[in-house]
Order: structure tokens, then C-alpha cells, then sequence
């Protein structure tokens, strides 16, 4: 006897069986029992969770010979001819492959016969979304009231692709994707059944592998037996499917939890020989960062050990940059020299950049302003760290140490001609900068003026910074101010045109700056010859003051 694959041999005979569908599995067995059976249902769901499987397993109730129900017997003729695929009165169509309106006429043709042997006649038009506009125009009518003996199933992967006129003819089920652990204990009982040895961890990467596809994993699990010589073991099983594993992902979270560069590179370099993807090695340390911030956020108990430390020794924080960096450098993947170099390069710039308190031994600093910025101390193992990043330029997220480049590189601007950007004058709008407010609330107050007169201050906001304000807001604005002024005074806030915040007076200095700057490159000899020269021109809308501290620039 020739061998049946797992997919087909383990394929649901009845509804109980069917896994993962329970609230479709209910609707279909109360309407069966009922007789109030729809005369086109519309199955929806990615490939492998059961569309065509519940299409016959309805056909199968629908025919049944001894009588119409949610419990098929499985053992009369129409059940075995369902099950095998033989069955006349059940009408498969493979949309994909009859597309033309020319198919549908066809098929539509003999839609007025009575069945031969069934009590019903049954489509199945798989991929219906396939079908062609002329197509679904054709099948409209007789979807909408075919003949009393014919039961329309369509099944489709897109069903967003389906014209919303054949949608409202439909009762409609969208089938689930499964869970990694349904499918590993399905895959569990089917080892157990045909008597194989099988790991845990094997298992459980299948069911990953497989993205919430039961027939994708049965595919997967008959390779994997192959593969582990008649048992399904996990170093089989991972070099089947080119994953990695999970000891070298964990290095490479120590590594960045210690700032230690070199075991981190290493734990690359390896998995690389080891044949590993780039791609899904960096996938599974983004999965691990999920992992660790679910446990961070939950201190969920059925986190395995390696887990739990992990989230007690991270800080939160640098979990989430972590996961945003490698999220990013799965899509800067694509454009990387190489794959290999792009994973390098996505694991360095998690090192290079964590937000303050992330690890003792390996601190990262920020910039006043939030900007993230490499530790210029030493590691818990004596390495000097990276040096410190310059802080971002709040109003081109240029590093302040840069000078205004011209378009041509032959026409850089001399050092003379960058002028310092004016500070300030202290007055109480300066108090508004002093506060130590961040974010939405930092907005604002660099949006609005302060006017104190003994023991009142009023706090005037701009319209478009004071439609940000709220009952909270103001409260933390009126906490900071008596914070500030050490003593219970009272506060005022309210909303109008002003002029004088302090935005808009760093908006007047670094005008200022950049009206100086283009009047001193005007005046400049050395430009005037560079741009003859060189046939260049100074792109003034790059020029930026440049600030001695970030104090003073506010960020």
C-alpha cells in the first residue's frame, strides 16, 4: 500500500476533530441540527486551517444516508465517497485554474439537475477570490437563489478580494490561525499515535515554523521524521529548518546585558557557520525581546528561568529599544552589503545605543533633551566603551558639533564663518525651561509665557499647544511650578495668543545666527573663490548655529 502523507491521513472526519474552530464548529452543528442550513456559505482563513476540510465535513452532514445532522456516520457510502473525493454530487472547483466566464457558464450549466445519488447538490469553488470580475457577474443570480437541492461553499485566503455583491449572499466563517502550542499538542498526539519518539523543543518549533497552519506543520513533521531517521528530534529538526539554536540566542542577550562586544560578535559569527539565516536569526532575537518584555510586564510565572532573569537583570526600557532596533534591521535587511553584515551591524547598534540604567557595569547616558547616547565609562569586564554620540539637533536631528555643509563638498565653509547661536536672556519665561518637564508637557511650556507677581503666576499657553492641555496636565504643571518655586503659590493657566515663549524666541536668535552666518560667507573671500573654482553653491537652508552646550539650545 503506497504511503499517505500526514496531512491527509490525519485530516478531520467529523466536527469534534476539527482544531481550533470551535465557535464555527458550533454554528454549523446548530444550523445542521435545526435544518436551518444557509444556501452559500463563504469560508475564509490562511492556507492549512481547515476551509476545505469544514466544506466537506457540511457536505457529509448535508448527504449523509441515514439522515441529515451534525453527526455524520462516517460509514455509509456518500461519507467513504466524501472522505475519499469520489463523491458526484460533491462539485469541486479549483477557482484558480478556471478563471474565464466561459468555466462558470459551464459549471453553472448544470446547476438545474437533480443530484444522482445525494440529497444534495454541493460547490466547493476553492480560491473563489481567483474568479474573474465577468465571473463572479455570472455566478451572482444563482448564488443569490440557486435551486432548492444545490448548497454553494465557497473557500478563499483574500477574502477582502471578493466583490462585496457575493459577500452579501454569504453566511460567513473566518477560520482562525492556530496557536503554537494547539499545533504542537496536535502534532504531540500524532507522534504519540503512530509511535514515535519526539522532544519537546522539537515540537514546539514546528509549531512556530509552521505560522498557525496545521497542514503546514503535518508537511513539516513528515520531513522532520525523515530527517531524524524515524524520530523527531530538535538538532534535527533546527538544521532542517535553518533556525537557531536557543542557547545562541541567549548569548547574544548576555552579551548586550554585559556590553560585552566581543561574545556578542562571536555568538554571531557562529550561528552564521552554523548555517543559520541572518534573517531568522535576528527574527528569534526579536522574539526573545517579546518574550522578555511580556514577562517584564506581566511577571507571568510559566516564563522558563532563562526568561525571568532576563527580565529582572533588563531594564524595560532597553528591552524596547532592542526589539525596535531589530524590528528595523529586519527591514534594512533587504538593503544591507550582505545579510550576514546587516545582522552584524543591527546586533552593534543595540549594543552602541540603550537607554539610561539599562545594566550596572554597562550604563548608557542620554542627552537632557532624551537623545540616546553611548557610555563614555568602562564595562563590568574593564573595556572602554564606544564614545559618546553626538546629541541630536532639535531642529534638523543634526548632531550639534556640525558645521552647515554646502551642497559641494569642495565648498565647506570656514570655521569664522559658523557663529554662535545668542543665549537666552534668564527672565521668568526661563523658569518654564527649568522645570524638568519631558515629552507633550515639555511642549507646552516651550509654548507659553510665565508672569509672576508675588505669590500668583499665570501661565498663558498658545492655542495650538494649549489643545494638548487637560485636567492632568495642568495639575503636573502646577506640581512643577510649586516644585520650582518652593513654597504653595497660586497658579493660573490659561490659553491665548502670545508672543515671547520660549520656542519663539530660539526661533528669533537662530535666525539671527543664520542671517550672520549667510552675511559672513557672503563677505568671505575664501567662499567667493571656492564657488568659482568648483562651479558650487552654499545651500543656506542647511545652515544650523551651532551652541557651545545643549543646555543652552534647550534640548
Amino acid at each position: 500500500m503506497s504511503y499517505l502523507v500526514l496531512a491527509r491521513k490525519w485530516r478531520p472526519r467529523t466536527f469534534p476533530e476539527l482544531l481550533g474552530q470551535d465557535s464555527v464548529v458550533r454554528a454549523l452543528r446548530f444550523a445542521l441540527s435545526e435544518g436551518r442550513v444557509h444556501h452559500a456559505y463563504l469560508f475564509s482563513g490562511i492556507r492549512g486551517v481547515g476551509k476545505t476540510t469544514v466544506a466537506r465535513l457540511l457536505a457529509k452532514a448535508l448527504n449523509c444516508e441515514r439522515g441529515m445532522g451534525p453527526d455524520p456516520c462516517g460509514a455509509c457510502s456518500a461519507c467513504q465517497e466524501i472522505d475519499t473525493g469520489r463523491f458526484a454530487d460533491l462539485i469541486e472547483v479549483d477557482a484558480a485554474s478556471r478563471t474565464k466566464v466561459d468555466d462558470t457558464r459551464e459549471l453553472l450549466d448544470n446547476v438545474q439537475y437533480a443530484p444522482t445519488r445525494g440529497r444534495y447538490k454541493v460547490y466547493l469553488i476553492d480560491e473563489v477570490h481567483m474568479l474573474s470580475a465577468h465571473s463572479f457577474n455570472a455566478l451572482l443570480k444563482t448564488l443569490e437563489e440557486p435551486p432548492p437541492h444545490v448548497k454553494f461553499i465557497l473557500a478563499t485566503t483574500d477574502p477582502q478580494k471578493l466583490p462585496v455583491t457575493v459577500l452579501s449572499r454569504c453566511q460567513k466563517f473566518a477560520l482562525r490561525r492556530l496557536t503554537d502550542t494547539q499545533i504542537r499538542d496536535h502534532v504531540a498526539m500524532i507522534l504519540r499515535e503512530e509511535g514515535l519518539e519526539h522532544d519537546d523543543d522539537a515540537l514546539m518549533a514546528l509549531a512556530h515554523a509552521a505560522e498557525g497552519s496545521v497542514r503546514d506543520a503535518l508537511s513539516l513533521l513528515d520531513q522532520a521524521i525523515a530527517a531524524g531517521g524515524g524520530a523527531v528530534r530538535a538538532e534535527a529538526v533546527r538544521a532542517m529548518l535553518g533556525t537557531v539554536a536557543p542557547d545562541l540566542v541567549h548569548r547574544v542577550m548576555t552579551a548586550l546585558a554585559d556590553g560585552d562586544g566581543v561574545a556578542l560578535l562571536a555568538a554571531v559569527d557562529e550561528a552564521y557557520s552554523l548555517g543559520v539565516a541572518p534573517d531568522v536569526f535576528l527574527s528569534d532575537i526579536v522574539r526573545a525581546c517579546h518574550d522578555i518584555a511580556v514577562a517584564q510586564a506581566l511577571a507571568a510565572d510559566s516564563a522558563d528561568s532563562w526568561t525571568r532573569a532576563m527580565a529582572e537583570r533588563l531594564a524595560p526600557e532597553a528591552v524596547q529599544l532592542y526589539y525596535e532596533i531589530g524590528c528595523l534591521g529586519r527591514r534594512q535587511m533587504g538593503v544591507a552589503p550582505d545579510p550576514e553584515t546587516g545582522l552584524r551591524m543591527t546586533v552593534l547598534r543595540m549594543l552602541a545605543f540603550r537607554p539610561s540604567g539599562s545594566e550596572a557595569g554597562g550604563l548608557r547616558s542620554t542627552t537632557p533633551g532624551g537623545a540616546l547616547q553611548p557610555a563614555r565609562d568602562t564595562d563590568a569586564k574593564g573595556r572602554r566603551a564606544p564614545p559618546a554620540a553626538a546629541p541630536l539637533d532639535p531642529a534638523g536631528d543634526l548632531p550639534t558639533s556640525w558645521a552647515a555643509p554646502a551642497e559641494s563638498a569642495a565648498s565647506e565653509a570656514p570655521q569664522s564663518a559658523v557663529t554662535p547661536a545668542p543665549a537666552i536672556a534668564a527672565s521668568d519665561g526661563a523658569v518654564l525651561e527649568q522645570l524638568g518637564l519631558t515629552g507633550l508637557m515639555r511642549h507646552i511650556v516651550m509654548n507659553a509665557v510665565l508672569d509672576k507677581s508675588d505669590d500668583r503666576v499665570v501661565v498663558t499657553v498658545d492655542p495650538e499647544a494649549g489643545k494638548l492641555l487637560n485636567k492632568e496636565r495642568v495639575k503636573m504643571l502646577k506640581e512643577a511650578l510649586c516644585a520650582y518655586y518652593k513654597d504653595p503659590i497660586a497658579v493660573e493657566v490659561t490659553v491665548a495668543p502670545v508672543t515671547g515663549t520660549p520656542n519663539h524666541l530660539r526661533r528669533e536668535a537662530e535666525e539671527a545666527a543664520r542671517r550672520q552666518a549667510r552675511e559672513a560667507l557672503a563677505a568671505d573671500p575664501g567662499v567667493e573663490a571656492l564657488k568659482r573654482t568648483f562651479n558650487a553653491r552654499v545651500n543656506e537652508g542647511s545652515m544650523r548655529p551651532r551652541s557651545g552646550t545643549s543646555e543652552e539650545r534647550g534640548t
